[in-house]
């Protein structure tokens, strides 16, 4: 005999076993140096880089001795269709008073990151929040040289603060296993107008 919950009950039921997933994930806190963390800045580099946090279906190793300087080596295991919602890729913890000081603001994510694969020409990021206020994922060009990514994003007053604002990166959208090397990653508070009410 088989059994098949209704659709009122399973799709309510697959969000909560979704959000319960990413919460868990997040409030995993590997040891290490931490994120330099300003008024205006989120800067994650260095040692700092070993306390990025792989969500389902994707990797990541700290390699300290990499020429260069550290680095944090991403992988996926999953495609980023599969893994749905199920996952924000492999991210960067926002600290609480970080995350309240974006509300109302504008903000540019900056990632410093090539891939030595040249099969893998793009990857994905974003800036995730509790909510409709995240940017989703964003396709950037990778190469086999360092270079800068960036998006840029409003984070509406009003914003729900609950201490799980996250940078991702989704580095292979087919779930290949071809690394991304990342070296830096930034949050500025975009000067301006002062904070929505």
């Amino acid at each position: 005999m088989r059994f098949s919950l209704p659709d009122s009950v399973f799709w309510p039921a697959a969000a909560l076993a979704a959000a319960a997933l990413i919460w868990g994930a997040m409030q995993y806190r590997p040891t290490g140096q931490d994120a330099i963390v300003t008024p205006d800045a989120f800067i994650m580099e260095g040692a700092a880089l070993d306390q990025l946090i792989p969500g389902p279906g994707t990797r990541a190793l700290f390699d300290p001795a990499a020429t260069g300087g550290p680095v944090a080596r991403l992988t996926a295991t999953a495609t980023r269709e599969a893994a749905g919602h199920l996952s924000a890729g492999v991210g960067a913890v926002i600290p609480p008073d970080f995350e309240a000081a974006v509300v109302g603001r504008d903000i540019e994510v900056r990632v410093d990151m090539r891939t030595p694969d040249p099969d893998l020409t793009h990857a994905h990021i974003g800036y995730f929040v509790v909510g409709d206020a995240d940017t989703g994922w964003r396709r950037v060009e990778l190469d086999n040289v360092y270079r800068t990514v960036t998006l840029r994003h409003h984070i509406p007053a009003g914003t729900p603060l609950n201490g799980i604002d996250w940078v991702g990166v989704w580095p292979d959208e087919d779930g290949a296993g071809r690394p991304v090397l990342v070296r830096r990653i930034e949050v500025r508070i975009l000067p301006g107008e002062t904070p929505e009410e």
